[in-house]
């Protein structure tokens, strides 16, 4: 499993998994679908279903162009920029084009990516875009490399559950100390354990200052006065609770 940690404007790190090469490919064969599509659409509009009088029409051909053209070259910038970084094809697929130093993309950064879709798409069909993903670590096309760009997945094959967490964790012998952790969701939970997590792989003072924040906001939750000095082994014992009140 390819893997990209991309740091906030937080300045905090979180780990993504790149997209592959099939999922890439997928996404761009049902974006090609949706294209043509639009052109049969509008070619059956524009001649009304007399087609050989349609096409046997110079001025009718040059205005058929007009409407297409820029939909055909443009559709993926577009799409990107409208829909920060995913096209309907990488909706469909869960994927998405984002900065690797973690900043929010611009007009500059869909603009490179575009451009060199002649070289990695248009001009090779594919066969340049498809080499250099299978040749990068970061699985990038020659536009992604340029632009310093990456497509990750925002689900995940290594998504964890709850239930994962109590398959590999059993607290039979632990005396909950907070009931009112039934009250969280899963998400709110699995969002407390990857902080930890993450806390734990990179200890510097952004993840301090997170877990602080979130033991705030769960001693709020719990009508806790004061939050506890040990801030990391009460969101454990947060998680753990949970664990055992809710399984």
């Amino acid at each position: 499993m390819d893997t990209i940690s991309l740091e906030t404007s937080q300045n905090v790190t979180i780990e993504y998994e790149l997209a592959g090469i099939w999922e890439r490919i997928l996404a761009f064969f049902i974006d090609t679908v949706i294209l043509y599509a639009y052109l049969i659409l509008v070619f059956l509009l524009f001649s009304w279903g007399d087609s050989d009088k349609f096409l046997s029409n110079d001025i009718g051909l040059l205005f058929y162009l007009i409407v297409t053209l820029p939909v055909w070259l443009g559709y993926h910038f577009l799409c990107e920029t409208i829909f920060s970084g995913q096209s309907i094809g990488k909706m469909a697929l869960k994927i998405k084009v984002v900065k690797n130093d973690g900043q929010q993309m611009d007009m500059s950064d869909y603009s490179m990516r575009w451009m060199f879709r002649i070289i990695d798409i248009m001009l090779s069909f594919g066969l340049i875009g498809v080499v250099a993903i299978m040749s990068s670590w970061k699985n990038q096309r020659i536009g992604d490399m340029v632009g310093d760009t990456s497509v990750i997945k925002l689900d995940p094959n290594n998504k964890i559950y709850i239930k994962d967490i109590l398959a590999i964790k059993k607290k039979m012998n632990h005396v909950p100390t907070y009931e009112g952790v039934v009250n969280f969701t899963e998400d709110d939970m699995l969002l407390l354990k990857n902080t930890l997590e993450r806390a734990k792989v990179n200890p510097n003072d952004n993840y301090r200052k997170l877990l602080a924040e979130l033991a705030r906001r769960i001693c709020d939750q719990l009508d806790i006065k004061e939050v506890p000095e040990k801030r990391t082994e009460f969101l454990k014992t947060v998680l753990n609770d949970y664990i055992v009140l809710t399984r």
